[in-house]
């Protein structure tokens, strides 16, 4: 596995137009919601402004001044209702703004896993599960911050900004003047920050991609590692992941060390200006000193959205990162799309014609070359031939989960590229080599809930699948769950399910690509026996790994090095094996 194929985020992301035309498209439909948040949040942020004003008033005309008890007392009562109700108005503008993102997640994570059932299997062959997984959780997740986090908190904190240096310059311009001579200095330390941070966010990130993957891996594959004692070489790897993670955190964690109290020296060294020319100015006389006391209030309440901008810049890295991932990923073409007007299927035959079919995953290292073959309806035809040989390939390509680079599939005498996709795997099933089960009953994996069959409907195809008996030995019989993957199930259990299910769904044309797995003599009978009954009557496509199965067939072909050839008899068969 090569770290590079997995990871985007090694790239300077700039905020791309396109990008943040999509990401706001998501915000569409709640527009309203959003500038109702807004309008909240300017309203908190004008009360906040409010506070220290009154308090001035208070300082210069009632306590300094020669102020009523009486109309001290209203305003204290003011300021109180004023800071009341800006926490009221806060909560309200908090939930408000919370639920919105989390309905925007909502429609984010849809959409990716709609879209990524329905991407074709080759694009899933190239792209780990690990990585998609984060794209529906995680990354959805990281974007709702965008939302949430960034947008609305920026419009408060600039209107803060603004109205601080508004009002300060009401209150008294020369002394405001002088206060905003250090915000070149903020500027200078928010871009020095800003530079150091953006590589060190970065790696942090694809650090994380990583630590994520391995993991992920490592709990797949839990059982090959114990098996092959190899939990203390997997240890010593993960400890590495991690500790160049912890190192990417430490670093980016250091930057940001450096920059708050750098922030915090420059709000002291504003204070003390402050303090020194202010105070001085009021025992001249020259400024009244609820004006100081003012100032200083909202000097304080200056620094305090810089100091934010520092998260506020994360987040929306994140969020870039993450868009960009997401949109990617529902860009990727879906599985040629079911077009009106494709042939819907009615009653099928099972004629199947493959001519001059040449197929490759990569570009021209062919897995089946110029393969021709006619499989007449209700004919039982085996594909015999060495691993690797193309055998999964051709049915593949039946089921239209790859599309033929040249050549024509047929059935029933119709181009399978012009049938409605559904409708055709509908008719076409298939017992992969591969049995998933789901973490579900058996019930469920056998009807997939999508076919609803009476008790005496399902009882009737279990027996005929040959899965009766051990179904009623279990547990809860059809209710019983299968664990994750079905490993509560024996291999041969877990391959009657799967010629259950074939028989539940009925199709006309019957696929066994027919698993490895060394199985007891009375499983294997109840195996064949069953998959005699699930051909009946249908065409049957099998690959085979066990002779016992080919004696099934009434055809054995040959697929060696992706050309096909037609054996005469077993005996022929035998002699190809040996060769």
């Amino acid at each position: 596995m090569h770290g590079h194929h997995y990871f985007h985020d090694e790239k300077p992301l700039k905020p791309d137009p396109r990008l943040l035309r999509r990401m706001f498209a998501y915000a569409r439909p709640y527009r309203g919601a959003l500038l109702l948040a807004l309008i909240l949040t300017m309203l908190v942020a004008s009360l906040q402004l409010a506070q220290p004003y009154i308090l001035k008033i208070v300082i210069d005309d009632y306590i300094l001044g020669p102020g009523e008890l009486s109309e001290l007392t209203r305003l204290a009562i003011t300021f109180f209702i004023v800071y009341s109700v800006g926490l009221a108005l806060y909560y309200l503008q908090f939930n408000l703004l919370m639920r919105t993102g989390q309905r925007i997640i909502n429609d984010i994570r849809r959409d990716v896993f709609a879209h990524l059932q329905e991407l074709p299997l080759s694009y899933m062959d190239h792209n780990p599960a690990g990585r998609m997984i984060t794209r529906v959780t995680n990354d959805a997740e990281t974007l709702s911050e965008m939302y949430t986090g960034f947008l609305v908190d920026l419009f408060r904190d600039l209107f803060i900004l603004t109205g601080i240096i508004v009002v300060m310059l009401q209150l008294h311009t020369p002394l405001a003047l002088l206060t905003f001579t250090f915000i070149p200095l903020v500027c200078v330390a928010i871009i020095i920050y800003r530079r150091k941070a953006q590589p060190a966010f970065r790696e942090l990130r694809r650090q994380l991609a990583r630590l994520n993957t391995f993991a992920a891996e490592n709990i797949a594959g839990i059982r090959v590692i114990q098996a092959f004692l190899q939990e203390n070489n997997r240890f010593n790897r993960f400890a590495g992941i991690n500790e160049e993670h912890f190192q990417a955190n430490l670093l980016e964690l250091k930057i940001f060390a450096v920059f708050r109290p750098a922030m915090d020296l420059l709000r002291s060294l504003a204070l003390a200006m402050l303090l020194w020319f202010g105070g001085a100015s009021v025992l001249a006389g020259a400024i009244p000193f609820g004006v100081l006391f003012a100032f200083i209030n909202y000097v304080e309440q200056f620094f305090r959205p810089l100091n934010d901008i520092s998260e506020r810049f994360s987040i929306f890295q994140s969020a870039l990162a993450s868009a960009e991932r997401i949109f990617q990923l529902l860009d990727e073409p879906k599985e040629g799309e079911t077009v009106p007007g494709k042939k819907p299927l009615h009653k099928i035959r099972g004629d199947i014609d493959f001519e001059r079919v040449w197929f490759a995953y990569e570009d021209e290292e062919w897995v089946l070359q110029d393969v021709s073959l006619q499989i007449k309806a209700g004919e039982k035809v085996a594909i015999a031939g060495p691993t690797g040989a193309g055998k999964t390939s051709l049915v593949n390509l039946l089921n239209r989960f790859y599309t033929a680079n040249r050549g024509s599939i047929r059935l029933d005498g119709l181009e399978i590229g012009e049938l409605d996709r559904q409708e055709l795997r509908r008719q076409v099933g298939i017992v992969q080599q591969d049995i998933f089960l789901f973490n579900a009953t058996v019930r469920e994996n056998i009807t997939l809930n999508a076919v609803n069959l009476s008790k005496d409907e399902l009882e009737a195809v279990t027996r005929s699948a040959g899965s009766y008996s051990f179904i009623q030995e279990l547990p809860q019989k059809l209710d019983t769950p299968v664990g994750e993957r079905g490993f509560t199930l024996s291999t041969g259990q877990r391959q009657l399910l799967a010629l259950t299910r074939i028989l539940v769904f009925n199709p006309a044309v019957f696929i066994l690509d027919e698993a490895t797995a060394h199985l007891d003599a009375h499983t294997e009978e109840m195996l064949q026996q069953s998959m005699a009954r699930a051909m009946h009557g249908r065409t049957s496509i099998i690959i085979a790994h066990r002779l016992s199965t080919l004696k099934m067939a009434d055809r054995i072909l040959f697929l060696r090095q992706g050309k096909l050839t037609q054996l005469d008899n077993f005996e022929h068969l035998l002699e190809e094996l040996q060769l």
